[in-house]
Formats: structure tokens, sequence, C-alpha cells
């Protein structure tokens, strides 16, 4: 495959200057009623949502519980004892020897007894060993689902904090756009009481000026819309005031991007981890089934106190306390078990096989899915060269344009249209350089680099 290699533009004095103005006003159009404020860069987010999120909060809990399988796992090593112990009364005994002679014997009547029994298993034909490694790698997947939420979370906190940075930068460029157009309707008011141009012209600058002004309660509202998502995704409270550092968040240092090591880091994402530890567990779970063909052995001991001693097997029992013991090995062997454990095995080959071809699946996805990502975030970056060109060209214009209306030689619609094309460009290279580093930080968290 073709190595690409493109590092990361510089952004230009345009976006830059639009957010050093943002910041001076971007706490007061958002500010409620009596609130905290909280100031965060993207990194300080970034460690908030670590701290405070609840489904990062679920998955560790997840992975704790996983621990505590291994441990359950483990206990089944350990031997079994048991305590019992019990009383009851008997009945004197009537033997019926013939239809008529019933002879009557006499017992002792209370009969209580307490015992100890112990049982260990000494094999299980590796049963045992093969139950850990199944929940220790049912550790492994939590760990790394545990990661797997944190990035996807902190890619959600980028992509919105990066949302608000484009809002924040379209507020002021909104601003600045509606200063100019009040500008240049005073001018048109004062050419209209000269009489030297029509109200239709001052209406349509007028209009134009109103359009500008919903364009930035809109941007308003979708601004404060962006806040309270992150304010969920931080478990910040809805009462206090965010104060994000704009201008930091997209002039952060970036390495160089190359595409086969982003592919290589892409195989070692935690979805690949999963998958392969899928398989491992089934290969343990087909190693396991195997195991259960084999004989168990238990070493066994038991002691106890009993009374009265009906051992003896002669009757009336003695009335006296007696102790007995016993110490053993149990052998259990299931013949029938090797018949039916072959559809089983037959099972268990399959779903090795299903788990193989599904991390194949899962590799070959998201090695297209960095392509794909790499190739737009190239694409952002010749994008934003050529409208770096194009803003130059729309400067120009509207320049030449505005000399000429205010000399009479233009039309006021062809003043309008020039000034339409040069905002227009200028939200082009904003939302062209904010989605750069959307796309970086897309980049990075495909190639699993995100952390």
């Amino acid at each position: 495959m073709t190595t690409y290699k493109q590092p990361i533009q510089g952004k230009s004095f345009f976006l830059g200057g639009l957010l050093m103005l943002a910041q001076t006003t971007y706490g007061q159009h958002i500010s409620h009623t009596t609130s905290n404020k909280v100031s965060l860069n993207l990194s300080e987010a970034l460690n908030r949502l670590k701290e405070n999120s609840p489904y990062l909060l679920q998955a560790r809990i997840q992975t704790e519980v996983a621990h505590e399988k291994v441990k359950e796992e483990k206990e089944i090593q350990l031997p079994d004892l048991d305590f019992h112990a019990s009383y009851y009364r008997m009945s004197n005994m009537v033997e019926y020897q013939h239809a008529d002679q019933v002879v009557h014997y006499q017992t002792i009547p209370d009969i209580y007894d307490a015992t100890v029994n112990v049982k260990m298993p000494l094999y299980q034909g590796g049963r045992i060993k093969i139950g850990i490694k199944q929940a220790e790698k049912r550790v492994e997947i939590a760990q790394l689902q545990e990661k797997q939420v944190y990035r996807e979370k902190a890619l959600e906190v980028i992509q919105t904090y990066l949302g608000i940075c484009k809002l924040v930068a379209l507020d002021s460029l909104l601003k600045e756009t509606l200063k100019e157009q009040n500008e240049r309707l005073n001018l048109v008011s004062a050419f209209k009481k000269n009489g030297t141009i029509t109200k239709e012209e001052v209406l349509q600058a007028s209009l134009q000026c109103s359009n500008s002004t919903l364009d930035i309660l809109t941007n308003e509202r979708n601004t404060k819309v962006l806040l309270n998502d992150l304010k969920t995704l931080l478990q910040i409270p809805e009462r206090d005031t965010l104060l994000l550092d704009t201008k930091s968040a997209l002039s952060m240092n970036h390495t160089e991007l190359l595409i086969d090591k982003l592919q290589e880091g892409a195989l070692n994402r935690e979805e690949v981890k999963i998958k392969q530890q899928a398989t491992e567990i089934n290969e343990l779970g087909y190693q396991s089934i195997k195991a259960s063909t084999k004989p168990t052995l238990s070493l066994f001991g038991t002691f106890g106190y009993n009374y009265p001693n009906y051992m003896l097997f002669l009757f009336p029992p003695h009335p006296y306390l007696y102790s007995l013991g016993r110490i053993g090995i149990d052998m259990n062997f299931s013949i029938s078990h090797l018949f039916k454990v072959k559809t089983k095995l037959a099972m268990a080959k399959q779903s090795i096989e299903l788990a193989q071809v599904q991390e194949k699946i899962q590799k070959d996805a998201i090695q297209d899915a960095m392509y794909r990502r790499y190739m737009a975030w190239l694409e952002t970056q010749d994008k934003i060269k050529v409208i770096e060109k194009a803003i130059a060209q729309a400067n120009e214009n509207y320049r030449i344009l505005k000399q000429k209306y205010f000399n009479q030689m233009a039309l006021h619609t062809e003043l309008m249209d020039a000034d339409t094309a040069l905002f227009r460009t200028r939200y082009q290279l904003l939302s062209a350089q904010i989605d750069a580093v959307a796309k970086y930080y897309d980049l990075l968290y495909t190639s699993g680099q995100l952390n």
C-alpha cells in the first residue's frame, strides 16, 4: 500500500483571531443565573471524563465482577467441609412374627449424631484449571472493554468540545459580519436621504442585517445545546457555567500521521483484542469438554459422634456414645458421556471457527475504516489550502464591489452577493480548520492511539 505522509497544517491568523475575540465575550452569552464557573481546556475535560463518567464507572464495576469470578473458580480447588447434626426420638419396635403373634422390643428413644465431612478434588481432568483460565480471559476482556468505553466517550467529548469551538468561532464571524452590514446600512440610509439610491436597496440592506441577527440567535441556541451535552458527558451540574479554552484546543502540536503505522496500530485496538480473547475462550471451552470425558478423583473423609450404638447391627442397641471416622479416595467415570460428548465437541469446534472468522472480519473493517478516515483527513488539508486562496479572492472581490457601489458603478445586489460569498468562504475556512482537528482525533481513535 502506498504510504502517505502529511503534517497538520498550521492554523491561520483568521481562525486564531476569531477565537481570541470569542474568548473575551464567550462567558457572557452562555451564562445562567447564580452558578459556579468551570474553566476547562480539552485535557482537563478528558481527565474529568475519566473521573466522573457513569459509563466508565459501569465498566470498572464489570471488571471488578470479572476479578471476583476468577476467585470463585479458584475456590473450587478448596476442600468442601460440611458439619451435620441431628436429634430425633424413636418409638418402640413391634415385630409381627405371625398373624397371631406380636413381639414388642424396647428401643432407646433419644438418637443424635454430630458428623464432619470433608471432600477435596484431586483430579478433574484439568477442568478446574481451564475454568480459571477462562475466567482470567474474561477479566482481560472486561479491562479491554473498559479502555474501549473510555476511548469512545473521550472521542465524544472531543467532538462535542470542537463542535462548541466551531460555533464560538462562527459567533464571532457572524457578529463581525453583522457589524459590517450595520455600517453599510447606515451608509445606504445616508445615500437614500440624498436621493442617490432607491428605498428598495435600504430594505435589502436592512433585511440582510435581520437575517444575520437571526443567525446569531440560532447559533447561540445551538451552542447552549452542545454545552449541555458536554456537561452531561462530564457530569457537571447544569446550573454551572462552562468556560472553554477554545483556542488551545485548536493550537495543539499534532504529530505526523503515516497510514501504515496507523493501520498497524488499528490492529491492536480493543475490539480486535476482544475478538482474540473470545477465540481463546472458545478454545478453552473445547478443552474443557474433552476434559469432561476423563475420570475424576476426590479425597474424602468423615468423622462423627453417634448415640446410641446401632453399628453392631444388634437389637436392642447398646446405650453408649461412639465415634467413627473414614478416609478414602472416590473415583467417578461416566462411560455414557464418551458417546454423548461427540456433538458437543463438534459444536465447540464450530464456535472456534466462527470466532476466528469474526476476528478476521473485525480486522478488515477496522483497516478499511482507518484508510477512509485517513483519506478524509488528507482531504481537509488540501481543502484548507484551496479555501485560503478563495478567501483572499473573495476579500478582494468584496473590496472592489464595495468601492464601485459607493461610486455608483455597481448594483446593491452585486455587493450583497459579494458579501455573502465572503462570509461563506470565511466560514468554510474555519469549518475546514476545525474539521481537520476533529478528523485528526478521529484518526487517533480509529488507530487505537486515543488514550
